[in-house]
């Protein structure tokens, strides 16, 4: 499975940030969102691909992983990230941190996973059926 889209779901109760991280099968195949051509992303609103198309959703809470997001750039549209002139979303700048996490559009599941869980954090997996199921 390949990564798409990172949706923010901003803090929780907790102070916790809270991202969906979504899967697809087939790269060739994504119909994107509303407002991928537009440029910045940060003028329109980026919403994710088809949702007949997302296979996985990853559920990822964490107070101490923030990411900025390309659908906020000021700079590049959401349509850059499938070329890769721009990640989906990186760990923001601090001084505690020494290697940003760095998630790029088609990315796969494991390495997403393995990402996270470098920083001793797991990806909390919603399949397809339970998607369907909200």
């Amino acid at each position: 499975m390949y990564l798409i889209y990172i949706n923010p779901l901003n803090k929780d109760f907790k102070g916790q940030n809270t991202y969906e991280f979504i899967f697809t099968n087939r790269l060739d195949r994504v119909e994107y969102g509303d407002d991928w051509d537009v440029q910045p992303a940060s003028s329109g609103n980026p919403t994710p691909p088809n949702i007949e198309q997302v296979e996985t959703v990853g559920i990822l809470k964490s107070e101490d992983i923030e990411l900025s997001l390309a659908m906020h750039s000021d700079t590049f549209s959401m349509y850059d990230c499938v070329e890769g002139i721009i990640s989906l979303g990186w760990e923001t700048e601090s001084p505690e941190i020494e290697d940003r996490l760095v998630f790029r559009y088609g990315e796969t599941i494991e390495s997403v996973k393995e990402k996270i869980y470098s920083r001793d954090k797991l990806l909390a997996i919603i399949n397809k059926e339970e998607i369907e199921k909200f």
